[in-house]
């Protein structure tokens, strides 16, 4: 295997033309896969899906996700290789999938404009601290200046590693970067106080040979990626926030689009190939958010006076609503699964939460179509999936059909069964698909409901505020309301991640990546009672149920139905419906489409323009703008509005 390792490590240099650290970094991983392999007495002829998919999660257990796919790229890649050379026919990788960076990514940790001050006041103290060490000057006036270019260029370690003197024109303050991330090259415009820092840096050289690196080692030589990390965490005990090289690109973008930056531009300056790369690493308390949630119609609601509220002991009982009581289902035990489908229903959801493909909200229902299909198919679960034939899925959409099952959710339960069997095949646990005659049928979409403005009023002024209970779902109105959150969103709410000084929530593990959403003004006060009588620590779940403990989604769903009752509405009302009615008033009032698809969380404008509704009077308005385009026949336009 080492022979062959050396093969596709020329073949990669001189075929493919990578860059020697990328050669060098597959290199690397394949030798430690040789060894998993040797370990457990495989080759690259004989392992398999499954073994690969083993290797990615134990080699990566408590790595980043990035490391993840990184790794199965790899993989991936040289099994391309393997079966082109002819040294394999059939390819285990090919079902070897990436990981969903996007619903695991978080929102980086950045710096403020503050804290980046304090960082170089502390590395120019230790400068001018080291007057009687002499032999300190060049590595700290290195690290200084290495800071402050990174800072003020949002250049990667690794591109920053590869500088070379003559890569700073001076004369037009220009910083050139060349054969960056993609292999490419481009221009960053540089400021005069880092040109400054720089002279002095160079001032305790010796070597400024135009081809010599433009930040060496103590021991004169180039610096690499790795060594700019621990540059960095050297300080992070003196900083007042630790920082890492990649953090402080992020900082430099979000500071930059903050003052007023195009976003155009500042894609190009990092060097970015999509906007929406650029979008994610410039968003974070994007003050245009701010700036449209301050149309929101809460601002101008005239909700009724507020009764005085009452602090409750949290040793005193807590009353039982009748309402609430009939909400409680008891599930019927369900005895445990046992046969080889089961086993098989396992291994699947093991492989998915490992390579960490799912979120632990789909991972569950996964979970429970999965089951609900082996207790309708006792053959199945006997002998496994490779028994399963096409008679036996109609049956058993038959019978989830008579028992009342909404079409939604057998579609749902369709889809889930496609990936386990698709997933089935891939393992090699069968060879053919028994569903490839089975069609979902398309539904026609029906456009969501939304509440108008007085709806909304009626819909809020519902609750009984004078008690704990209802001040606790008029809150769950208002927060759904006033930052568009999703249901599961509101329920994984904490206590930290609503920060009424700045006016901001933090929504974590949504649906794609985490987000901040600016409150309303005209609502922060109601957080803060809120906050102040019934939630007074300072960790924990931002909403409860009356057994003090997290709300769940579909206690949301039921309260929301059980007051729209009250306030008489006339249409459907469910939390989503409250997500759309939140997107359409911003729409409605003027909101741009692509703030508001940030505070929404969408990646896409498409996914947001089916939020977006107007009523037949914003047709009419839009349609009166072309009336100064067409000459009356009298010459004087007639007031029609």
């Amino acid at each position: 295997m080492d022979s062959i390792i050396e093969k596709y490590r020329e073949y990669q240099t001189v075929i493919q033309g990578y860059t020697p650290k990328v050669v060098l970094s597959s290199w690397r991983g394949f030798k430690k896969l040789i060894k998993h392999l040797e370990d457990r007495s495989l080759n690259f002829d004989t392992v398999t899906l499954g073994d690969l998919e083993n290797y990615c999660i134990e080699r990566t257990d408590g790595k980043s996700l990035g490391y993840r796919n990184l790794i199965i790229s790899q993989i991936r890649t040289f099994f391309i290789y393997y079966q082109q050379q002819e040294y394999r026919m059939d390819n285990p990788s090919s079902h070897l999938s990436y990981t969903n960076l996007d619903a695991h990514q978080e929102l980086p940790e950045i710096a403020s404009l503050e804290e980046i001050q304090d960082c170089i006041k502390e590395l120019r103290r230790q400068i001018d601290s080291s007057l009687n060490r002499r032999q300190f000057d060049p590595i700290r006036k290195r690290n200084l200046a290495l800071f402050s270019l990174m800072y003020a260029t949002g250049i990667r370690a690794g591109e920053t590693a590869n500088l070379l003197l003559r890569d700073v024109i001076w004369e037009e303050r220009v910083l050139c970067i060349r054969a960056g991330k993609g292999r490419k090259d481009r221009r960053v415009p540089l400021i005069g106080e880092v040109l400054e820092l720089l002279q002095e840096y160079l001032a305790t050289r010796k070597d400024l040979d135009v081809d010599a690196p433009l930040f060496l080692t103590w021991r004169k030589e180039a610096m690499n990626n790795n060594l700019i990390g621990v540059t960095f965490k050297s300080y992070s005990e003196m900083w007042t926030k630790p920082l890492r090289p990649h953090q402080l690109r992020h900082t430099c973008a979000t500071h930059l689009f903050q003052q007023g930056g195009n976003i155009v531009q500042i894609k190009d300056w990092l060097g970015h190939k999509k906007i929406t790369t650029t979008l994610h690493y410039a968003r974070i308390q994007n003050p245009e958010i701010a700036a449209t949630i301050e149309s929101h119609p809460i601002n101008e609601l005239a909700i009724s006076k507020q009764p005085k509220l009452k602090s409750i002991d949290k040793n005193s009982k807590k009353p039982m609503n009748t309402l609430r009581r009939q909400y409680t289902v008891t599930l019927p035990l369900v005895e445990p699964l046992i046969g080889k489908l089961e086993e098989q229903i396992e291994e699947f959801l093991r492989t998915a939460i490992g390579m960490n493909k799912y979120t632990k909200g789909t991972i569950k229902e996964f979970r429970f179509s999965l089951t609900r299909f082996a207790i309708g198919c006792p053959n199945c679960l006997k002998n496994g999936i490779e028994s399963l034939r096409g008679v036996d899925v109609i049956r058993w959409l038959s019978s989830r059909r008579q028992a009342g099952i909404s079409q939604c959710t057998i579609d749902k339960n369709l889809s889930h069964l496609r990936s386990f069997i698709s997933y089935s095949m891939d393992r090699g646990w069968r060879s053919d698909n028994p569903m490839e005659a089975l069609k979902i049928v398309p539904k026609q979409s029906k456009e969501q409901a939304y509440l108008t403005e007085d709806e909304m009023l009626s819909l809020l002024t519902a609750p009984d505020r004078s008690t704990q209970e209802g001040f606790t779902d008029y809150m769950t109105l208002l927060v759904l309301y006033t930052t568009g959150l999703r249901v599961g969103e509101l329920s994984n709410l904490n206590i930290e991640d609503v920060d009424v000084k700045k006016g901001w929530v933090h929504v974590r593990e949504g649906k794609g990546r985490d987000r901040q959403v600016a409150i309303p003004k005209a609502a922060l006060n109601d957080f803060k009672q809120y906050l102040g009588l019934y939630r007074k620590e300072k960790s924990g779940p931002f909403l409860l149920n009356l057994q003090s403990s997290r709300i769940k989604p579909w206690t949301v769903t039921r309260r929301i139905r059980h007051y729209s009752e009250i306030a008489k509405i006339q249409k459907p009302v469910s939390p989503h419906t409250i997500r759309h009615t939140f997107t359409t008033h911003l729409i409605q009032r003027g909101g741009r489409i692509e703030v508001i698809a940030k505070a929404l969380g969408h990646r896409t404008l498409a996914e947001t323009s089916t939020y977006a509704h107007s009523d037949f009077e914003d047709l009419r308005k839009a349609v009166s703008l072309l009336r100064k385009n067409i000459p009356p026949l009298s010459g004087d336009h007639t007031d029609d509005e």
